[in-house]
């Protein structure tokens, strides 16, 4: 079984979602949020110097654009638009490319992204991923959806624990799977690791460098073909 997993923000997309998102969402529900951003930009600073992780940074995030219990119908009807504006105008010309290699080889797709659920998978839906692996958040008893993050941030070493679990929730053995990993990110090292074969997209020169040295693939999805280059 041939199976291709794919990082989103900044791999298949040209830009980070989850600030746009959050920004998007406040637009088109309570615009007066949006005084909140310079609050936002110093949130994301904290978190650059290390005074707090991705988790907590993420839960306040949608605290303060969102709110803390989100109502179903206008998140649905929203995160449908900002889906089609990503996958329509938002995808590097390489990703779509090699995503259209991987479809055509037979290839099962599987997006596996730190951001958020809620849109995520709208996006993997639109882009034609036939599975999504996202952060999942809490739900109250009514369904609403909550700031709250269910379990970990799926990121670095929990991003692959959750490859992991969805191959035994599929009956997926290892041994029978050939797994491609694409990723902009050196925090994906585990998963890099894991896989058959990997590739840095569009990497730092660090990445570039550790890439180089883990005899991983590099790419260019900037690139309409995607400029394949290999250690």
């Amino acid at each position: 079984m041939n199976i291709a997993i794919y990082d989103l923000d900044k791999t298949i997309t040209r830009r980070p979602t989850f600030t746009r998102f959050l920004l998007y969402y406040a637009r088109r529900t309570v615009p007066f949020r949006l005084v909140g951003l310079p609050i936002w930009i110093m949130a994301l600073i904290g978190y650059r110097i290390g005074l707090y992780g991705r988790k907590p940074l993420k839960q306040f995030g949608i605290s303060m654009f969102m709110g803390r219990e989100i109502c179903p119908a206008s998140l649905s009807d929203i995160t449908a638009s900002f889906a089609d504006d990503v996958v329509k105008n938002g995808l590097q010309p390489g990703a779509i490319a090699r995503l259209c290699a991987d479809r055509e080889d037979g290839a099962l797709l599987v997006l596996a992204t730190a951001a958020p659920g809620f849109y995520a998978q709208m996006i993997g839906d639109l882009a034609g991923f036939h599975a999504v692996i996202a952060t999942r958040h809490i739900l109250t008893a009514d369904g609403a959806l909550t700031h709250e993050i269910m379990g970990e941030n799926c990121y670095a070493g929990e991003k692959l624990r959750r490859i992991e679990d969805w191959l035994s929730q599929k009956a997926i053995d290892r041994k029978d799977a050939h797994i491609v990993f694409y990723s902009d990110d050196i925090s994906d090292s585990p998963t890099l690791n894991f896989a058959d074969q990997a590739y840095a997209v569009n990497p730092s020169k660090k990445f570039a460098k550790a890439a180089l040295k883990a005899k991983w693939g590099i790419l260019d999805f900037r690139l309409a073909d995607g400029d394949p280059k290999r250690p």
